[in-house]
């Protein structure tokens, strides 16, 4: 079942308008002067959660990410080392509705700007629904793979639809949507 989530994550996190991506990165760090990177191994906890399957298409698109921003990819011993990590949070989230009709009403004697006390009637109540809900939150993190510090993060936060469709577009769109905000901009268009 947590495979199913995964697959449906990256879907949903880039075909919904509520995909949040934030970044960091050290600023210090010219980017330009790497050329190689690493894919790290997947943590046993994370890798878990993933079917060959997906793994294989992340890895991919994250190679090409990489690749057009001038990185040459290298099984072991690049410059850069990239690491990608999976959280699954079930969430419940609640929604009020205040359905009030207020029937009639009259301002006091002598009409409007009269005396004396307002009376009305009507009836209103609330409706409270509950949403039930997997987030999932990506995070890639890009290392110098010689100093061990981390130089980049990026990280794409959104709601894990059940819809598992269409993965081979789903899972590049994700990771290209969060490398938008890496400090190299794309150097060869897909």
């Amino acid at each position: 079942m947590k495979n199913l989530v995964f697959l449906v994550l990256l879907f949903s996190l880039y075909s919904c308008s509520t995909i949040t991506v934030t970044y960091d990165y050290d600023k210090e760090v010219d980017f330009t002067t790497y050329k190689t990177f690493s894919l790290m191994k997947w943590r046993d906890d994370n890798s878990q959660l993933l079917n060959d399957f997906d793994k294989k298409r992340l890895e991919d698109a994250l190679k090409v990410e990489m690749g057009s921003r001038g990185y040459t990819y290298t099984e072991t011993g690049g410059e850069l080392a990239v690491s990608t990590y999976l959280i699954l949070e079930d969430k419940t989230d609640y929604t009020a509705y205040n359905d009030y009709y207020g029937g009639f009403g009259y301002g006091g004697y002598g009409g409007y700007g009269g005396y004396g006390r307002p009376w009305g009637y009507g009836y209103g109540g609330t409706t409270v629904s509950q949403y039930d809900y997997t987030q999932g939150t990506l995070i890639f993190n890009v290392f110098d793979a010689k100093e061990k510090k981390l130089v980049w993060q990026g990280v794409a936060i959104g709601e894990v639809k059940q819809n598992p469709q269409n993965r081979d577009r789903g899972i590049p769109k994700v990771v290209a949507e969060v490398f938008l905000r890496y400090p190299i901009a794309k150097i060869i268009e897909k």
